[in-house]
């Protein structure tokens, strides 16, 4: 099972893919902290972090 993690911004074309759902909290938080220079509440990471079939 992959997590995929989409930035609701609509400004911002930010996706990511990974194996695990723990690492892709990591990043899609560096991403919102690095690049919105912003936090992603915990409820609004889980709801934004996917489930997905690996391809």
């Amino acid at each position: 099972m992959s997590y995929q993690f989409e930035c609701p911004r609509e400004d911002c074309t930010f996706e990511l893919r990974c194996d695990r759902d723990q690492e892709a909290a990591k990043l899609a938080r560096a991403h919102a902290r690095l690049s919105h220079r912003g936090r992603i509440p915990p409820a609004d990471l889980e709801r934004w972090l996917e489930r997905v079939e690996a391809a």
